[in-house]
């Protein structure tokens, strides 16, 4: 059974933790040469900032650091086996910031320059043996950082390069500049000339140095985002360039081309990440930089610190260390590309407010290899990770859960699949179930990565998961609450808190979530869970209410569990008292009466069960943060570890009000508990105590062991074990060894759960084992099962016809790559990726193809193959269509037949035949193949299409298409084809000239023997219907009957006469007034008109006696026209018939 887990308190309910303490170390005498339990840290003297080279010229490396505010320290290397000498140099006028290294003076020795808070640099010339000479002072106002000492004018000699210009206002009100201090070089070594400055704009730190565009002249980076100024050689800088790598960021050569290159995170620090990713920017000759693709990193850590490092002394290859709540180590290739290496359990603190921020360093080791130092505040001691020059560390290796963006909830440790090792069961900030399963080493390999609920971005609560049999299939499950989120301004509910179920499958992995149940509150805390009503299932109660941000109503809430995974409604219970602006933490849950019915206590109320889901409740009367409820003395009565000491249950709910033991030593290095986990863990069959507690600075939290009697006295070991990052860490006693007697293993290992430090505030989850030494060495785990399924993407295929074969590999998020194979004929080979892992093949000839895939396992899972699937090999079923461009034409006329054919990208060709003879044969290009082709004789022909097949698909031929062929010729047709008209008058018709066969010649037309009086006209007189047919007008003309009469004319010359006789004889007035001439000519006139009347009375008086001519006209009567339409070369003729009637 897994230890008691661990429980996190408020950070403000701390004070009384020197009693508990001073109870504790007070029986110390037994465990003052306690060999370790855990495994200790490798130790080093700590000093904040401290370089390392060699100041004595032994070829040992040294230490240097600022040691007070005058005054600077050498730590002298005497070997591995003695402890290193101390030389102190004093006699400093400023107060010293940042400490570099290098021979200023050339005189084989190394010097130290420092930057002063007063705005000067310093600088100490070496004497070769630890101490250093009086310092000499040069102005550099404003100076922040120090870069590495680098020859900027290329005279041979160390120049200083500074950064100055920080301001503590908001907004920055000062310049930031990069100050530039030459070296006087050959005529004063070592002294400093007058500053210049260069102006940059995104701050002044952090600063470095490298030669980005390959000239051989150093240039600086500077700021966030990093700005580069090129340098000219000459101790002077051009304009920044600007990057988008902004902190933590490095400055090395990461693909070994001679150029500096940059890495940075392309998330830091935000108070909500999403997973972070590394970005490469690689120096070219012109400045510039090109940017390759992201590398992601695992997890959702939240890094503060990148470190540039190589395996060796004499390495190349540039690796990367990432420094958060854990370290996780980026292996390089040298080109520029890094892949995930082990993570470890080891960081270093970064206090806001203090001159202590996170620090880490290399150190060369005296055979070569790289270690890493990590500065631990307010402690005598650097933490040191031992490298061991292929770039891994001796160091406890962590887990990093795949979490995703946001703070996860914390983890609970349970065995998920039966074989009495301690599991991870965790959720991530979206609700996502992961499960991790121990492998028996102290490692975890995840198996279940579930997705869950959409946990709302504004929430400020984690889920919160806990594990238990709830569905009484004798397998562990989990239940998730997501707490909800609330409107902090207008005091209302935005989300309610949810909760979820996975039921387990008893191998350590689950099944999709269930529906989400809606709480109707907000701010769901961490449930107890038990059998509350005697029903034997278990129930939940759920606390409510209460955050750092704001006031909301709080309670609690009783769910009855159904014993399937689901809940009865909800019923309100009494609360204890929340004396916390934390969310509600109901304490534990534990028979506290001996009545056989669970009981819970915490806040210092205990809440007695009835056995129905109600309780009664009643006031603890003990001050302090309870941390654990079990039977300390044996006596079978629960009791009480609080802060301030143990208390001894009386076993009637009730509790001895005064600690079973006190005492009045304290413990200054220490702030408070942050929780307790109980357990054996030396093997005497006796509960002790693991105590995490928090540091002074609330950097840090550290594991404390203390060894029971099993009759309720302690005594503390005095052993030092690893920190842990965050204020809020926590550490579990579990059982992880597979070399020990499980399941009942009475020699606890523990892990350690790193948490938020106040640079980040955000928690991470990494889990670090720690194994107990008491036990046999653990051995390597068997790999986990792994199951591979193979899928293809077509159920039969054409031989060359490409097919994409599928493999799902399932097990503990297994990688490497898998092989896919037919017979002894390996197909190809794929990386797996999230699970699965695709090939593209093909197989050439016709057959069937049984096909597997080799999973080749990892380290985690065991290798495994699909079952074999069969892959049909066939050609495809083609098929033919023909079609023809008209299906009647005359001889010699152009015609086109289409053949399109289907299958898989047929190729080849068609072949176009009738009855009797083979028409011709067409390529194929992209399925139709066409053949323009000419019939030179009249007749009927029945046409198909055969393609012949290809290596794909078969041979197909198409239906019979008829083609009608005629010999040339035409038809006329007259539109209307009679016509009645009056005499004299014209009749017309359209001539319709239609062409058969393909006919293209002209047609002139005539026409036959007309009536008398009639004429015919053609517009146009001839049509050629090589379109189509043409169209001419006939036009036919008649004429009207007459005859010639001369009588008419005499009849008007008698009427002039007698016209001129009247007018004389009824006017003698005017007659006689006329002159004698007049008279004689009037007399004359009408002489003549007396003869014409004479004349024509003769003429008229017998008209029988007049035979005058006469034209008949066009007959009357119907009349038909012969129309002739003739081809104009005269082998064809055609005639139609028009009738015309005259009336």
């Amino acid at each position: 059974m897994t230890a008691t887990p661990w429980f996190k308190i408020p950070p403000g309910a701390r004070s009384l933790l020197a009693l508990l303490f001073a109870t504790l170390l007070s029986l110390t005498a037994l465990a003052q040469t306690q060999t370790p339990i855990y495994p200790v840290p490798s130790l080093s003297p700590a000093f904040a900032g401290e370089v390392t080279g060699d100041f004595n010229g032994d070829g040992l490396p040294d230490q240097v650091y600022i040691s007070s505010a005058t005054a600077i320290t050498v730590l002298l290397n005497q070997g591995a086996t003695n402890p290193p000498t101390s030389v102190v140099t004093g006699g400093l006028t400023c107060t010293p910031q940042n400490l570099v290294v290098g021979d200023m003076n050339k005189d084989t020795k190394l010097d130290v320059v420092l930057t002063c808070q007063e705005g000067f640099v310093a600088v100490l010339f070496g004497n070769g043996d630890g101490t250093f000479q009086t310092p000499s002072y040069q102005a550099a106002p404003g100076v922040t950082t120090i870069a590495p000492l680098v020859d900027l004018n290329g005279d041979g000699y160390l120049d200083v390069a500074v950064g100055a210009g920080a301001s503590t206002s908001i907004p920055p009100s000062q310049t930031y500049t990069v100050v530039v201090l030459l070296n006087k070089g050959a005529s004063t070594p070592g002294t400093l000339a007058s500053p210049k400055s260069f102006t940059v704009t995104n701050g002044s730190s952090p600063i470095g140095i490298g030669d980005f565009n390959g000239d051989s002249k150093q240039d600086i980076i500077i700021g966030s985002p990093a700005q580069v100024l090129l340098g000219n050689g000459d101790g002077t800088l051009q304009t920044p360039i600007q990057t988008a790598a902004a902190t933590p960021y490095v400055a090395a050569d990461l693909n070994n081309d001679g150029l500096t290159d940059i890495a940075y995170l392309s998330q830091p620090y935000t108070s909500l990440p999403a997973p972070a990713s590394m970005q490469i920017l690689l120096g070219a000759s012109n400045g510039s930089f090109t940017t390759t693709p992201s590398q992601p990193i695992p997890g959702s850590e939240n890094f503060s610190l990148l470190l540039p490092f190589k395996n060796t002394a004499s390495s190349s290859i540039v690796n990367l260390a990432l420094v958060g709540s854990d370290t996780l180590i980026l292996l390089g290739d040298g080109t520029g590309k890094f892949t995930s290496g082990p993570a470890y359990g080891v960081s270093a603190p970064s206090v806001v407010g203090t001159v202590a921020t996170a620090t880490v360093s290399t150190q060369t080791a005296a055979n070569g290899n790289t270690n890493l130092v990590f500065y631990q505040h307010n402690s005598s001691q650097n933490l040191l990770m031992p490298g061991n020059g292929d770039g891994t560390f001796q160091a406890p290796l962590t887990t990093i859960p795949p979490y995703g963006p946001g703070v996860p909830g914390a983890p609970v440790f349970v065995d998920l699949n039966g074989d009495g090792l301690t599991d991870i069961l965790a959720v991530d900030f979206g609700g996502n179930l992961i499960a991790s399963l121990g492998r028996g080493n102290g490692s975890f390999t995840t198996t279940t990565h579930n997705t869950g609920g959409t946990q709302p971005q504004v929430s400020f609560s984690s889920p919160v998961i806990v594990s238990g049999d709830f569905n009484g299939d004798g397998k562990p499950d989990a239940i998730v609450i997501l707490p909800g989120a609330a409107d902090e301004g207008n005091q209302t509910i935005v989300e309610n808190a949810q909760m979820f179920f996975y039921a387990g499958n008893g191998d350590g992995t689950f099944k999709p979530g269930s529906a989400p149940v809606l709480l109707s509150v907000f701010g769901a805390g961490t449930p107890l869970v038990g059998d509350f009503n005697g029903d034997g299932k278990l129930d939940l109660i759920v606390p409510y209410g209460g955050t750092l941000r704001q006031s909301t109503p709080s309670g609690t809430l009783f769910f009855a569990g159904k014993g399937d995974g689901t809940f009865a409604a909800s019923v309100s219970i009494p609360t204890p008292a929340n004396t916390s602006n934390l969310p509600a933490n109901l304490g534990f849950a534990a028979d506290l009466n001996n009545d056989g019915k669970l009981d819970f206590v915490g806040q210092n109320t205990v809440s007695l069960g009835n056995g129905d889901g109600t309780f009664q409740q009643q006031p603890l009367g003990i001050p302090g943060t309870l941390l654990a409820v079990t039977d300390l003395n044996g006596d079978g009565k629960p009791d009480l570890l609080i802060e301030n000491g143990v208390y001894l249950g009386n076993g009637d709910g009730t509790f001895q009000t005064s600690p079973y033991f006190i005492g009045s030593n304290s413990m200054a290095l220490y702030a408070g508990p942050i929780g307790a986990s109980i357990g054996d863990i030396n093997g005497d069959g006796n509960p002790d105590i693991l105590l995490q507690v928090l540091t002074r600075d609330e950097s840090t939290s550290q594991p404390l062991v203390f060894f029971g009697d099993g009759k309720g006295n302690f005594v503390a070991d005095p052993n030092t074990y690893y920190p842990s990052a965050g204020f809020s860490a926590t550490a579990t006693l579990a059982r992880l060894n597979n070399q020990a007697p499980l399941p009942n293993d009475n020699k606890l290992d523990y892990v350690s759960v790193s948490s938020a430090s106040y640079a980040s505030g955000l928690s991470t989850g990494a889990v670090t084992p720690f194994l107990n030494l008491l036990n046999p060495a653990s051995i390597p785990p068997a790999p986990l099962p792994s199951k591979t399924v193979l899928t293809a993407s077509a159920s039969s295929v054409a031989p060359g016809q490409q097919l994409t074969l599928t493999a799902t590999v399932t097990g503990a998020i297994p990688t490497g790559s898998v092989t896919f194979v037919t017979g002894t004929t390996n197909l190809g080979t794929a990386s797996i990726t999230n699970g699965t892992a695709a090939i593209t093949t093909s197989f050439a000839a016709i057959g069937t193809y049984p096909v597997v895939v080799n999973y080749a396992g990892d380290a985690n899972n065991a290798a495994s193959s699909s079952n074999a699937i069969s892959i049909p090999v066939a050609l495809v079923t083609s098929t033919t269509t023909l079609s023809v461009s008209t299906n009647s034409a005359g001889t010699n006329q152009h015609l086109t037949f289409t053949a399109t054919v289907s299958g898989l990208n047929p190729t080849g060709t068609v072949t176009f035949a009738s009855a009797t003879a083979t028409l011709g044969t067409a390529s194929i290009t992209n399925g139709v193949a066409t053949l323009p082709f000419t019939f030179t004789t009249a007749g009927s022909y029945a046409v198909t299409a055969s393609y012949a097949g290809d290596v794909d698909n078969s041979s197909s031929t198409s239906a019979t298409v008829t083609v009608a062929i005629a010999t040339p010729d035409y038809s006329i047709t007259a539109s209307p084809s009679s016509a009645t008209i009056s005499p004299g008058q014209s009749a017309t018709t359209t001539l319709t000239v239609t062409p058969v066969g393909g006919y293209g010649g002209t047609v002139k037309f005539s026409c036959g023997t007309l009536p008398s009086g009639a004429t015919c006209t053609f517009a146009p007189a001839s049509v050629t219907p090589t379109s189509g047919a043409a169209t001419s007008v006939l036009t036919i003309t008649t004429t009207a009957p007459s005859t010639a009469r001369l009588r008419d004319r005499s009849l008007s010359l008698q009427g002039i006469a007698w016209a001129s006789f009247i007018l004389l004889t009824l006017s003698p007035r005017k007659l006689r007034g006329l002159n004698r001439r007049l008279a004689r000519a009037t007399l004359f006139t009408l002489l003549l008109a007396a003869g014409l009347l004479s004349f024509s009375g003769c003429s008229s008086s017998s008209p029988s006696n007049n035979n005058p001519p006469t034209n008949p006209g066009t007959p009357a009567g119907p009349q038909t026209i012969t129309l002739t339409g003739a081809d104009s070369s005269g082998n064809l003729s055609h005639a139609i018939n028009f009738q015309v009637t005259v009336q």
